[in-house]
């Protein structure tokens, strides 16, 4: 009996992670992978390290060489275009350097990505305007950074991505200024309090922020970029990073697969599309949020490599479904962590949750201790229910750990009241004797901060 014909379109995070979990499976399968890239498994979160000048080399953020690849499974096809997929027949077609070719496929996988947002606006073909998803951009932006006429960048975007590269631009020594639609910084994960906590930690080091200022038009000299123009006026510029959001790469099987509004690929809780011979994951590929009960797309990599063992562990004969996504982030600004999972305030004000949230702030360790941090909290929970649907924090310690804490109480729909008397360790090195969390939600009563209905 021939093995399994897999093939698997896009080979970064996503659909590495297919194949190694296929291939640790100890089944035998017939491999294919193809991608349009010859850089596989470039860790980009690795890019503002790159930019801001904090490693010695850009090539320790592949976690796989092709080489070592090419050994592992039957085939693969760098700087590679794939042109059509003929679901009837179960065949990928595809060009190359050998010309166009065709592979069969029982199992395929889309792991295509996704598309940073483009303004369309006039002057978007000028030099000098950058996305920095792929190495090659994020190494041409390195290599200009050194020149001394480029003096003033100016990042579209503020999210996390967009606050990361403009940290680590601003240590080579340039004036960076960030710009978003949004009235604050961080809005996609965070409510307004704690976005105005970074908007603080970044003046003090002397970043500059346009915001609720929309972006209009972008003005050139000699084909390059040198003016910025939105609602509120023009600024000089010599460089354009865009950084804002996605959008899932799905041409290949818009036609033939079901989409979600944004246009990823609807999957159900085993990973497989509207055809059940077609699995889809990463960025082009729909998640449950366990908060709103409904599809989401989750543009990370943890929902990502969640999704592709799932995906390969169906693939491969093992049932096996998936938990959902509470959306979990986590950025680091100057020395200052912000932790969130679930949903903010606002964001549950828009899909008519009704909830209450509760602000607690206190010292991470005892104060005897003399290396300590501020710890700032909210919890946000359903008004009747009181389960928890969400939470933020913000200080200059690890709370990873609680992050996933954190993350994990939303997934198993953990009330406050459960948390109140939850059993959490104690010792001074790492905490306070009463959690601060426990405490939190132990004041919730007399000082909670609000109410959505």
């Amino acid at each position: 009996m021939s093995s399994e014909k897999i093939v698997i379109v896009g080979a970064n995070h996503a659909g590495l992670a297919v194949a190694r979990n296929l291939i640790d499976s100890g089944k035998e399968f017939e491999i294919t992978m193809i991608d349009k890239s010859d850089d596989l498994g470039y860790l980009s979160c690795g890019t503002p390290l790159l930019l801001g000048n904090e490693v010695n080399s850009y090539r320790n953020f592949f976690y796989i060489k092709n080489d070592e690849l090419r050994k592992q499974i039957a085939a693969l096809h760098t700087k590679a275009q794939v042109k059509s997929i003929d679901f009837r027949n179960k065949k990928v077609i595809f060009r190359d350097k050998q010309g166009l070719q065709g592979v069969k496929y029982d199992k395929l996988v889309l792991a295509t990505g996704a598309s940073q947002v483009s303004l369309g606006i006039s002057g978007s073909d000028l030099r000098g305007i950058y996305r920095i998803k792929n190495l090659n951009e994020a190494l041409e932006v390195n290599q200009r950074l050194d020149l001394n006429n480029v003096k003033n960048v100016a990042i579209i975007g503020g999210g996390y991505i967009g606050i990361e590269v403009a940290e680590a631009i601003q240590k080579r020594g340039k004036h960076v200024t960030i710009y978003d639609a949004n009235p604050y910084l961080m809005s996609a994960h965070y409510d307004e309090q704690f976005g105005h906590l970074v908007e603080e930690r970044l003046r003090e080091k002397g970043i500059d922020l346009c915001l609720a200022e929309e972006v209009q038009s972008y003005v050139g000299k000699a084909g390059k970029i040198a003016q910025i123009i939105t609602d509120r006026g023009k600024y000089l510029t010599d460089m354009v990073i865009l950084t804002m959001g996605f959008l899932p790469n799905t041409s290949l099987g818009r036609f033939h697969l079901e989409l979600y509004t944004n246009g990823a690929y609807i999957v159900n809780e085993y990973q497989q599309t509207s055809d059940p011979d077609v699995y889809a994951v990463g960025d082009c590929s729909t998640s449950y949020s366990n908060i709103l009960k409904e599809l989401v797309v989750n543009f990370s990599v943890s929902d990502a490599m969640r999704g592709a063992y799932v995906a390969a562990k169906n693939i491969a004969g093992e049932t096996i479904s998936s938990n959902g996504t509470q959306t979990s982030n986590a950025v680091q600004v100057f020395g200052l962590n912000l932790f969130s999972t679930g949903i903010t305030v606002t964001q549950a004000e828009r899909y008519n949750i009704p909830c209450e949230y509760v602000d607690y702030e206190t010292w991470q360790r005892p104060k005897f201790m003399l290396k300590n941090d501020r710890v700032k909290l909210r919890l946000v929970y359903h008004k009747q229910t009181h389960r928890l649907l969400g939470a933020q924090i913000a200080t200059e310690s690890d709370q990873a750990g609680t992050l996933h804490m954190l993350s994990l109480a939303i997934q198993k729909e953990v009330t406050i009241d459960e948390l109140k008397v939850s059993d959490f360790f104690f010792y001074p090195y790492f905490n306070q004797p009463e959690n601060f969390v426990i405490e939190a939600t132990r004041k919730m009563k007399k000082e909670s901060g609000g109410s959505v209905d």
